[in-house]
């Protein structure tokens, strides 16, 4: 039998715009702020927001998993039971946010979800609420339906994103896993199958203490070399370290990704006398030379590099130093990977993948045309694809994501949800029996 589902599909949404916006205005009135980011962590509203979300999600029928990642951080993981015929399809968002800043500085309550213009305002609308109320839907869609899924439908819905992917992790070494992912981080409506890859790295260097009365001896010949101003040593690293970001930029590149991606960032930078728990402890008194420092880098990098050649590379331009440093040559920096759990792996899933097929195909049959970019920032993708799991990133059009008056477009998150569903349906090979697809293999 024949199903113009592309018909179907815009008419449950249409049915359906107020209980979505209503569902997210709740969802931004909970302060799911990560506790990371909190002076008072007990004060993350995120536990309260997953069990909201999970008693919808039971209230729909669908089975639901949840435990804590963290202490008061439950991750959600939902599921339309399928046939099994193959590997599960996964749609993963995250509902920790990064605090408000100055509320002075906010037009709109940050956490009333008003809508204004079309917009619906408030943090965490656009990243990534907006996002998890698609996927949400997509589901409740081949509930509604009594739709035959080939495969499960898996939803993560998930802690901490936003300082190191936490959550995602723990659903994968949990076990939900699959043949491909959709991660609704806003993209515009654009398709988003490349990611760089991030990590943080640590440089620690050290120097010799020592009183500055006799700092003239440690700079002119003559006398007996007491102290070594480890700030000195440490510039030396940091513009061989910006020589190689700018050589990156001009000799690396990517078709999906903005020219000059591949930076390194100098973040923080401490140094003073003393060492204690992995920072200077002395840092208010510039009488005593300096014999500690630690350099902290973001480091991005192609799609198509891996992890352990972007180390060599930077380890290699560190240590290069020390070749015209005679004290950096007895004593060598030391480099530290992954600091605060930050490693994201880069995701580069082809163009020509299905997956991508099945999103850009969903975007024709509602009137678009899709669009290809390559993700700039970096998101939970990264834990699918270095498990081997092809994923997209794909999201609805906003703005002001980390600022004040963040906002998400409300015709975009329908149009998003739309592209989910009938991407879903594609995937299970639904649409075989498509009226519009019927019609235009007849033509």
């Amino acid at each position: 039998m024949k199903t113009n589902w592309t018909a179907r599909v815009n008419e449950w949404v249409e049915q359906n715009q107020g209980f979505m916006i209503g569902l997210l205005q709740e969802m931004v009135r909970f302060k799911s702020i990560n506790p990371n980011f909190m002076d008072t962590p007990s004060k993350s509203e995120s536990a309260q927001l997953q069990n909201f979300i999970e008693e919808q999600l039971v209230s729909w029928g669908l089975t639901v998993d949840k435990w804590d990642v963290y202490e008061n951080q439950p991750n959600v993981v939902a599921t339309v039971e399928g046939k099994k015929e193959k590997a599960s399809f996964i749609l993963n968002g995250h509902v920790d946010v990064v605090p408000v800043g100055s509320v002075s500085e906010w037009n709109f309550d940050p956490w009333a979800g008003e809508i204004h213009d079309g917009k619906l305002y408030g943090r965490g609308s656009c990243d990534m609420k907006a996002g998890v109320v698609s996927n949400m839907m997509a589901a409740k869609f081949m509930l509604d339906m009594g739709i035959e899924l080939s495969s499960d439908l898996q939803l993560h819905i998930v802690i901490d994103e936003e300082s190191g992917g936490a959550g995602t992790r723990s659903v994968l070494e949990r076990g939900y896993v699959g043949n491909g992912v959709i991660v609704t981080e806003p993209t515009n409506e654009k398709i988003n199958p490349v990611e760089g890859g991030l990590q943080w790295a640590r440089v620690i260097v050290k120097g010799a203490s020592a009183h500055t009365g006799w700092r003239y001896s440690h700079i002119y010949p003559g006398y007996e070399q007491t102290g070594v101003n480890v700030i000195e040593k440490s510039l030396k690293i940091m513009q061989v370290v910006l020589a190689l970001e700018k050589d990156w930029g001009l000799s690396k590149s990517h078709p999906l990704l903005p020219p000059g991606i591949t930076t390194i960032n100098p973040g923080i930078m401490l140094a003073g006398s003393g060492e204690k728990d992995g920072r200077p402890e002395t840092i208010t008194n510039p009488a005593i030379v300096p014999d500690y420092c630690a350099m902290e880098f973001d480091i991005k990098y192609l799609p198509t590099e891996t992890t352990e050649d972007i180390k060599k590379e930077f380890e290699a331009a560190v240590h290069s130093v020390s070749a015209t440093d005679r004290w950096l040559q007895q004593h060598p920096p030391q480099i530290e990977w992954g600091v605060r759990g930050v490693d994201f792996p880069p995701v580069n899933t082809p163009v020509d993948h299905p997956l991508v097929f099945a999103l850009a195909t969903s975007q024709r049959r509602l009137g678009g045309s899709p669009t290809y970019e390559g993700f700039v920032a970096v998101c939970d993708a990264a834990f699918y694809a270095v498990k081997g799991i092809p994923a997209v990133i794909y999201g609805p059009y906003g703005a002001n994501l980390h600022g004040p008056d963040e906002y998400v477009e409300i015709e975009s998150i329908y149009e998003v949800t739309k592209a989910l569903i009938l991407t879903v349906l594609e995937w299970n090979g639904i649409l075989q029996n498509d009226i519009v697809v019927c019609e235009q293999e007849a033509q």
